[in-house]
């Protein structure tokens, strides 16, 4: 096989293509720690929910406020996977709870409109804000009151979710669920305080 890629690899390289094995990571990531996916270790280890290497390597002293080259916190990463055993790892280690990504949203946010409850519980007990808004305006109550998350609108609010903050289209936590028609998440909003 070797006799075979060998003149290949002369023949793309003199046409000015680049090889790339997917296979093995290139030997400069490999140098610095990046995997073929472009993440530092940490990152990489909470993208893939890999709870025994992310807690190896925050005992050997990495941060668990790593990113990857595009700026993603490992805390969103991991919230993405809906690996909750990282994401209590890195609150364990005293992650930056609310970091955010280049469009602005928080982890707390991201779970919230997925209505992971385990995962708001573990960020809101990391001390996550729960008011924080992304580039549009959206609060973790608006995000999940859309998309009727009953169980996160009820752990939000017992957090002190404002009820009647509005994303920069207007709209308030309770007219999304009114527009989605989503009742359950209407009458726990209106029991709180929420007016239409």
């Amino acid at each position: 096989m070797t006799t075979i890629l060998g003149p290949l690899v002369r023949v793309i390289a003199a046409c000015g293509v680049a090889l790339v094995f997917l296979a093995a990571p290139h030997p400069v990531a490999a140098q610095i720690g990046i995997d073929i996916y472009q993440r530092y270790p940490v990152a990489d280890a909470a993208a893939r929910g890999d709870v025994p290497r992310l807690r190896g390597l925050l005992s050997a002293g990495q941060s668990p406020n790593a990113v990857d080259v595009e700026g993603r916190p490992a805390i969103l990463l991991a919230v993405w996977g809906n690996h909750a055993a990282v994401v209590e790892a890195l609150v364990e280690a005293k992650v930056r709870v609310d970091e955010r990504d280049k469009t602005g949203t928080t982890p707390l946010i991201t779970a919230a409109d997925r209505g992971l409850d385990r995962i708001v519980e573990l960020l809101i007990q990391g001390k996550a804000n729960v008011n924080l808004e992304n580039r549009q305006g959206i609060t973790p109550l608006i995000a999940a009151s859309a998309k009727g998350h009953a169980q996160v609108v009820t752990q939000l609010l017992k957090a002190g979710a404002k009820l009647d903050v509005q994303d920069h289209s207007g709209r308030t936590a309770l007219e999304l669920a009114e527009q989605n028609n989503k009742r359950q998440v209407i009458d726990l909003l209106r029991r709180a305080g929420a007016k239409s």
